[in-house]
């Protein structure tokens, strides 16, 4: 069987974070988006537009409601899914 290619961007991937309770990935990219994964279908939802550095840090809460992140420029904020 082929793995599975998801989020498949001409920018570089820097992170990525697993969902605490689902088959969600969070990828963060050079470029400073930030796309939401479902493992099963491959379904994107863009949670940050490019911006300011590469996305360094990306973390979800215990709910998996609340995912963090955090760019090598300083830029962070917090995407409320819930």
């Amino acid at each position: 069987k082929q793995p599975k290619m998801f989020a498949a961007f001409a920018v570089r991937v820097t992170t990525v974070a697993c969902h605490p309770k689902q088959e969600v990935v969070a990828v963060g990219y050079a470029d400073g988006t930030v796309l939401l994964v479902r493992i099963d279908d491959g379904a994107e939802v863009l949670g940050k537009k490019p911006g300011e550095g590469p996305v360094t840090a990306l973390g979800w809460d215990a709910a998996g409601t609340l995912l963090a992140f955090g760019t090598e420029a300083g830029e962070a904020g917090v995407i409320d899914l819930g």
